[in-house]
């Protein structure tokens, strides 16, 4: 018993000490307790502001997008929507948050740049950015990014024919190379190539003659070429060139690329006339790829400066997002080629599973170097008939005027004889008249002077 009140009283002892210092200290202080730093942004002006005189210029002008994705974006994900903090303080709009990621894609300015205008801070349109890229997606990328189908494959087939005339064209194919400011150094000797001497990644596109991207795909190293990073699909529908049937459409590309029944390249050394104008009808018909590189770049300068994030999948997020917008705004303008059917989309072509039978015939008849070149002599034969026929029709148009224009000038040439004799005509009758009438005046003189006499 003597023991445990020894303890007890050891321990009151220490605690007594223990509160007489912390008092001491609590009186002697005279640090003020730290409160989390809050800035008040005024959301709600910024908001006004933002309707009143930018919104409409901004977004539907400058970006020209449908007021849809907006409308769509803020109903299904809960994080566009206007929400009010535990204080009851009102937070940004579904306007203000869209707006900061469009700014920030069509502009290409950091994320903090929107407090100036929008009162955001820089985390907040990071975020803004990033869900928007991501949301978009997954709204509209079955949409905007869809494999071509049946009926759309038609309407390309002609109107790449009656464009660039080549029947079986489904457009352009090429790499473009997107700089990454923040690559990590581990990564930098894979994503660094020669002749751009930075790190890049590339984006591998396949497009129509109305810029429409058919397939976009992103993420390999800037050290790989066109050729490492082939991953188009050819849909199976025949076609007739110069009399033969082929089965699967084509894309035009540079000489990198490899020599498949889907590909049709250029001649690299011509030897006669028609190949020269085969080269010269094929690298126009590709710059439609070129062009729409350009104008993705143009319209979205984020892809047009060096990507500063540091995670790669977010880049494959921006970038497949800025794809999507710009189809869209495509469509928007009443310029793509193809629309989109329900019906297509409901009955989607079969799926053929990798390593089946099916699989491995469709890869050798792509693969076919023998159709490959027996394409590109007909494309060739057909190209050089197009324009023989093309100039004869010239030829009969230019005679036709010839005759036009000669029978126009005989016809000129009797109206002004015509007119000349008829003005003739007139002179004569003229004198005559004046002739009869100074005769017949003579006639009345005399007559008068020989009554009077």
């Amino acid at each position: 018993m003597d023991s445990d009140s020894d303890d007890n009283l050891v321990l009151h002892t220490l605690l007594s000490a223990a509160q007489d210092v912390i008092r001491q200290r609590g009186e002697t202080s005279h640090r003020e307790k730290k409160h989390r730093k809050y800035i008040n942004r005024d959301q709600e002006a910024a908001h006004e502001l933002l309707v009143c005189d930018y919104f409409a210029l901004i977004v539907f002008m400058t970006f020209r997008n449908s007021k849809t994705v907006f409308v769509l974006v803020e109903n299904y994900f809960y994080f566009f929507q206007l929400r009010w903090d535990a204080r009851g303080k009102r937070g940004f709009t579904t306007i203000q948050k869209c707006t900061a990621a469009l700014r920030q894609l069509g502009y290409g300015i950091t994320a903090d740049a929107s407090d100036e205008y929008l009162k955001m801070s820089e985390r907040t349109g990071r975020d803004c950015t990033y869900l928007f890229c991501e949301y978009v997606i997954e709204l509209y990328r079955d949409i905007y990014l869809r494999h071509p189908t049946k009926s759309d494959v038609e309407q390309l087939y002609v109107a790449h024919e009656a464009k660039h005339g080549f029947p079986g064209m489904l457009g352009s194919i090429d790499c473009t190379h997107w700089e990454w400011a923040n690559c990590p150094n581990a990564w930098r000797g894979q994503f660094t190539r020669g002749d751009h001497g930075v790190p890049t990644v590339i984006l591998e596109a396949a497009v129509s003659n109305d810029l429409w991207f058919w397939h976009a795909f992103f993420g390999m190293a800037g050290s790989n070429n066109d050729l490492n990073v082939l991953h188009a699909e050819a849909p199976d529908m025949s076609y007739v060139v110069n009399g033969n049937e082929y089965k699967y459409g084509y894309y035009l590309g540079d000489g990198i690329y490899p020599k498949y029944a889907t590909f049709v390249k250029s001649f690299s050394f011509p030897a006669d006339e028609k190949r020269k104008l085969f080269k010269l009808a094929q690298e126009s018909a590709r710059k439609d790829v070129e062009r729409a590189f350009g104008v993705l770049k143009q319209r979205w300068h984020i892809i047009k400066q060096p990507a500063r994030t540091w995670d790669r999948a977010k880049l494959t997020t921006v970038l497949t997002v800025c794809v999507i917008l710009h189809n869209m705004i495509i469509e928007e303008e009443g310029r793509a080629i193809c629309s989109y059917i329900d019906n297509d989309a409901l009955n989607p072509p079969a799926v053929i599973q990798v390593g089946s039978l099916t699989y491995f015939s469709r890869v050798l008849e792509i693969q076919n170097c023998e159709t490959h070149h027996n394409l590109r002599h007909d494309l060739t034969e057909h190209i050089w008939g197009r324009q023989h026929q093309g100039e004869m029709t010239m030829k009969t148009k230019r005679m036709r005027a010839m005759i036009t224009t000669r029978m126009q000038t005989v016809t000129t040439r009797r109206m002004r004889m015509r007119m000349m004799m008829m003005t003739t005509s007139s002179i004569v009758l003229r004198s005559v008249v004046v002739d009869l009438l100074g005769f017949m005046c003579v006639l009345v003189i005399l007559g008068f002077k020989f009554l009077c006499f």
